[in-house]
């Protein structure tokens, strides 16, 4: 009678030992997965900006915080040099915007 006891205790102290193993796991990999979502999410998100003329130049500014970007005399001109100040990152123009500076036909 003693050995059922014991047996019955080791069976039932397996599957719980093994159902919080597995618990622990499956938390472990969402909070993993969870952060690789927000490094990515704030890695990736491309900034928005606004572009403005002034006579031959032409000025790049952040839509949030009105930062300068950087400056050039063509929008080529202005790509190399937001490239070389922020290698990587990505930026928006609303369309809007290159028309009002007459950028876009």
């Amino acid at each position: 009678m003693e050995f059922l006891i014991l047996a019955g205790a080791l069976v039932v102290g397996f599957i719980a030992g093994w159902n919080g193993r597995e618990r622990h796991a499956m938390n472990t990999i969402h909070k993993l997965l969870e952060e690789a979502e927000a490094v990515e999410e704030s890695a990736d998100k491309p900034e928005r900006m606004r572009l403005e003329r002034h006579g031959e130049v032409i000025y790049a500014f952040t839509d949030e915080t009105d930062t300068f970007i950087a400056q050039g005399s063509t929008l080529e001109e202005l790509d190399d040099a937001i490239q070389k100040r922020f290698p990587g990152k990505k930026f928006l123009i609303r369309e809007s915007n290159l028309e009002e500076i007459e950028l876009k036909t």
